[in-house]
């Protein structure tokens, strides 16, 4: 059985990918939200799972809070086979740090910290549990936004924040201190969650369900490579 940590698991494509592992019954989820008393959704679906879905408070940008996550999962777990670093941010309202001429320093720096940063010390954190697991596996779930091929005038923290992700997921993938881990970057695609808004193109469950295929196909031999939902390779 799998042993699965999903960060911001309380919305969007981290609660579907929770949500379909959990349905699937072979797994073991830990499902991580920074407010879980907040998460009526997520704590719904830990009622229905289950001991196969365990609720895990993370804030990313809280070293503190990473540390005691690792520390429950190691005492429940032993080890993790797959971590996915899902949560993020893409704020909306006048300072979306969007355009030019609309851009602050400290959103800009907030999206980065959150989106990119964060995702590379949580796996820090989950280095030792990740070298004790099965075929251990680092997915970084980022965007076509962060391509450098796909660049617009336009959404420049997310863009930059993604970007970032690639590269330390990039870095993760050669770096010697995480050998015998694979690390890819994914993106889900334009998908119907309160980030990718009413308009997009992708259910949830499609996307979700391209992810965990292709999560649960990966080898050393992908280590380093940015994938679409559905397998396909995307351009840096």
């Amino acid at each position: 059985m799998p042993r699965i940590f999903i960060t911001g698991a309380n919305r969007g494509i981290g609660f579907e990918l929770a949500r379909q592992y959990a349905a699937a019954g072979d797994a073991l989820v830990f499902a991580g939200c920074r407010k879980p008393a907040d998460a009526a959704a997520l704590n719904e679906l830990a009622e229905q799972a289950g001991d196969r879905l365990v609720i895990t408070q993370l804030d990313v940008n809280d070293a503190q809070s990473i540390t005691a996550a690792t520390e429950r999962i190691a005492a429940r777990a032993g080890a993790l086979d797959i971590l996915i670093n899902n949560a993020g941010i893409n704020p909306r309202g006048a300072h979306q740090s969007s355009r030019m001429g609309n851009l602050f320093a400290a959103d800009v720096s907030e999206v980065i910290t959150t989106n990119a940063v964060g995702a590379l010390i949580v796996t820090q954190a989950c280095r030792a549990l990740l070298g004790a697991g099965d075929n251990p596996r680092v997915v970084m779930i980022s965007s076509g936004m962060g391509s450098m091929q796909r660049a617009r005038g336009d959404s420049y923290a997310y863009r930059m924040s993604k970007a970032a992700m690639n590269m330390a997921a990039r870095v993760l993938a050669f770096d010697e201190a995480m050998g015998g881990i694979t690390t890819v970057t994914v993106n889900p695609g334009w998908v119907r969650t309160d980030m990718g808004g009413a308009n997009a193109a992708l259910d949830p469950e499609v996307s979700g369900s391209g992810l965990r295929a292709l999560i649960g196909g990966l080898t050393p031999d992908d280590k380093g490579k940015f994938y679409q939902y559905d397998s396909s390779e995307l351009p840096w």
